[in-house]
Formats: structure tokens, sequence, C-alpha cells
């Protein structure tokens, strides 16, 4: 079972990414077949469409801060030693994690405040706030996964890689 939580946990953004872009095609595959079989349009898919593509933007940016496959200049790292290296890496990362609880707060803070002044969608009338919370939730995700990532290269359980300009 604890294995299980791991793989999840590990993989979790994967999973979720995987699930948005399925829900999004299947979405917008039905719209398609409602206009031109029944010449009609589904007004709350499009909607619910653009919402979960805002959410998988925010995932998969998590996923790439995971698996250290963000954009990064990496050209001078190959000029210095190992221990240059990890430095700059190190003070680069803590300049994003301190990005991320920035943006966690802020969002936050705007969430809340729209209590006072709600905001409903178009199509849906869904509360503008769950969707507005993609950003400190996957801001979240981001800075624990920073966190994670420096603390298993710091343990010894995964070595310091310098990410290269050949990913794929």
């Amino acid at each position: 079972m604890r294995e299980q939580l791991a793989s999840i946990w590990k993989n979790l953004e994967e999973y979720i990414c995987c699930a948005l872009l399925g829900v999004i095609m299947t979405l917008l595959m039905m719209q398609v077949c409602y206009r031109y079989f029944g010449g009609k349009s589904i007004a709350w898919s499009e909607e619910v469409s653009r919402f979960l593509f805002l959410y998988l933007v925010y995932f998969a940016a998590s996923l790439a801060a995971s698996k250290n496959l963000h954009i990064r200049v990496t050209a001078q790292l190959k000029l210095l030693p190992k221990l240059g290296q990890m430095l700059l890496l190190l003070t680069t990362d803590i300049i994003w994690l301190i990005f991320c609880i920035i943006v966690v707060n802020v969002g936050t803070d705007f969430i809340i405040s729209m209590s006072d002044r709600p905001m409903v969608s178009g199509a849906l009338m869904l509360d503008m706030r769950y969707v507005y919370a993609a950003v400190p939730i996957a801001f979240t995700l981001q800075a624990v996964r920073l966190v994670e990532r420096w603390w298993r290269i710091f343990t010894k359980r995964d070595p310091l890689v310098v990410p290269s300009e050949e990913v794929f």
C-alpha cells in the first residue's frame, strides 16, 4: 500500500495532466460532433475546456519542476566545477521557491478577496474562485516539488543533474 501511495505521489502531475487532457479532448470532440450533426453548440463545454486547460497548464508546469525539465539557461553551468554547479542551481531554485511562495500568498489573498464580490462564469454560473484556485494550488505543488527534489539530492537519494539542452 505504501509503495502504491508513493507511486501515485511521484506521478501525481502526470495522472492529473493525462486526466485533464482526456476530458478536454472528449469535450471538444463532443462539441464538434454536436455542431456537425446537430447544428448547435454546447456553450458549457467550451467554458469547461478553457478552465480545464488552465489547470492543465499549471499542473504541467509543476510536472516540469518535478522532472527538472523546466526552461533554464545552462550554458554557464558546464564551465563551473561540480560545487559551483550545485550552488548556482540551488540559488536559482531558492529564488524560484521564493517566487512560488509569493504567488501562493498573492493568489490565496485574491481568492479570499473574491468572496466580497463573487464572480461567476458565463455559461455554467460557476464561482470563479474554483477556476482561480489553480494558481495557488499548482504553485504550492511546484514549491513542494522543488523542496522534495533538493531533499533527495542532499540525502544522496538522487544525484545532482545539470539540465541539458537535449532533454528528449
